[in-house]
């Protein structure tokens, strides 16, 4: 699922210090609210998981330049926070993208990249710190987002980068630039995420995407309030006091009753007959607590331990379902993006 991007020629040479960024994944388990004139649109719920985001390391430079094949992506970000933050035309840098998995499968893999290469800027040209950063405010997550573009519809993966943990937003009003954090707490660190990801398969993105949104329904209130209930009232509570059966049923629930708006504009996904199959194989498994993440094709299920999540992989693995999905056996992260000084004689791997 994640794959390393090693440059063919070695990078151009670049002077002053170095910074290195690594993130973790998000899982996105549905929104609150969309269409309401006068409400909150967007909102919604999702954890942070380890070992599945993005590394960048990133040099002080005189140009722009950037070894990987989101390199222009990321050059992108660089220059647009370089604007937001005032910097002059000599403040550019070198970045290398080292991990980063297959993008537009449901692990917010571009807000994560937005922001690895955003907190980087900001470490090597305007905080200057050397010691190690995470566990960042959510007030700076959200400003750090705003310089880097992302957080216009879900916030979730940027409170996630931030601090990790299971992450609750509200959405946003007419005129917000950020959503406000409702919640983000930690997860039990014996909980497990098994993932599924269909393979050579792709979830909406760009104006695909843009134009399922602009087709949606509004979402009715009844909708929303029952939403809002199964993740104030049942999903966090059950996290805090380390309930898993409580906490996987509630999930369950929510995945569906979010999934519902978007129905229509699923069903014609290439992937969602598989899905619908996956869900059913979990259902009969005994496993009480899946989801789908964002349009996917990923699929998350949550186990209480690591040997129960092995023993549903090896369950998978035996019905067949390997050949068609990557499956991967995940720890959910409770600290976020770790930013880091790194010695200037540090070879990149």
């Amino acid at each position: 699922m994640i794959r390393q991007t090693k440059p063919s020629d070695p990078p151009p040479p670049a002077s002053g210090s170095e910074v290195e960024v690594i993130t973790p994944g998000r899982l996105h388990f549905g929104m609150l609210a969309f269409g309401q004139p006068y409400g909150r649109s967007f909102g919604g719920l999702g954890a942070m998981v380890s070992g599945c985001g993005i590394r960048v390391r990133m040099k002080r430079a005189e140009t722009f330049a950037a070894v990987s094949h989101v390199g222009e992506r990321a050059i992108g970000v660089a220059r647009q926070c370089a604007n937001a933050w005032g910097l002059d035309e000599h403040s550019a840098c070198l970045i290398e993208v080292l991990d980063i998995p297959r993008q537009h499968i449901g692990l917010g893999t571009g807000t994560q990249l937005a922001l690895a290469v955003a907190a980087g800027m900001q470490r090597l040209y305007v905080d200057g710190s050397g010691a190690s950063k995470h566990d960042m405010s959510a007030e700076d997550a959200a400003a750090l987002a705003q310089a880097a573009g992302r957080g216009l519809r879900s916030s979730v993966g940027v409170y996630g980068f931030g601090a990790g943990g299971i992450v609750l937003e509200s959405g946003k009003l007419q005129g917000e630039v950020t959503a406000p954090l409702v919640s983000q707490i930690p997860m039990p660190e014996s909980w497990r995420a098994v993932l599924f990801v269909r393979r050579e398969a792709e979830g909406l993105h760009g104006d695909a995407e843009r134009t399922a949104f602009a087709g949606l329904k509004l979402v009715p209130f009844e909708l929303t309030a029952e939403l809002t209930r199964l993740a104030v009232m049942e999903i966090l509570p059950a996290v805090l006091s380390a309930r898993f059966i409580d906490f996987a049923s509630a999930l369950t629930a929510y995945g569906k009753l979010a999934g519902k708006p978007f129905e229509r504009a699923s069903s014609r996904l290439p992937y969602a007959g598989a899905t619908a199959q996956l869900f059913e194989w979990l259902d009969l498994q005994g496993v009480k607590g899946f989801a789908q993440s964002s349009w996917g094709p990923a699929v998350v299920a949550v186990c209480e331990s690591n040997v129960d999540a092995d023993s549903l992989v090896s369950a998978a693995e035996a019905a067949g379902i390997a050949d068609q999905h990557e499956i991967r056996v995940v720890a959910f992260d409770n600290h976020g993006a770790i930013i880091r000084a790194m010695d200037e004689t540090v070879t990149p791997t």
